[in-house]
């Protein structure tokens, strides 16, 4: 194998279906045939380190969040709420006024991972009466994140709008303040591994 390092890349050209890069100042010419370049694009690895952007949607959901339970004259909003034992805390808990409703807790994180989701905030669900449904938010999620959870456990990715559950399965406010303040269409439902 024979290993090139690149020190500069200049703008790639598509010619007769190819592309062609090239680098190290013109020194170096690489060219990519059509199915290799999609195939390079469909398997590039993503950064799990959240761009900029996708670090404000959570702070940002959240806010709405807060905003439509004021809106909505739910039974409470408390904010800060601990979860159980996990020394986690809830941003955000909205009970609403009617019965039979569910009272989801909201925890926002940069990152989620599955020590966050299935150890922390699962274990924090148990004998907790104030939540009856935990929604983990995140800028990024794992997979093994969105995989970990259970009915009472969900995780939210920004990045690919993943969920480990439907939309139609969501909390109504959730998907409310999703589709019309942020403008998302649809999420990626991942099915659990339970």
């Amino acid at each position: 194998m024979h290993e090139v390092r690149v020190e500069s890349l200049e703008k790639p050209e598509s010619r007769e279906g190819r592309m062609l890069l090239s680098a190290n100042a013109g020194s170096l010419s690489i060219v990519f045939s059509q199915e290799v370049r999609e195939n390079l694009l469909a398997n590039a690895p993503s950064s799990a380190e959240p761009t900029p952007e996708e670090l404000e949607e959570p702070d940002y959901l959240n806010q709405q969040l807060e905003g439509h339970a004021d809106e909505e004259s739910f039974g409470s909003a408390p904010r800060d709420v601990p979860c159980g034992y996990s020394g986690l805390r809830y941003d955000l808990v909205l009970r609403p006024a009617g019965l039979f409703a569910i009272t989801p807790g909201y925890h926002f994180a940069s990152v989620v991972d599955a020590g966050l989701a299935a150890t922390r905030i699962e274990a924090g669900l148990e004998g907790n009466d104030a939540v009856e449904q935990a929604y983990v938010v995140g800028a990024v999620a794992d997979d093994a994140a969105l995989l970990s959870g259970d009915e009472s456990l969900r995780a939210l990715c920004v990045r690919g709008r993943s969920c480990s559950t439907s939309r139609c399965e969501m909390p109504s406010e959730l998907w409310q303040v999703l589709s019309g303040r942020l403008g998302w269409r649809d999420v990626h439902t991942i099915a659990t591994g339970r």
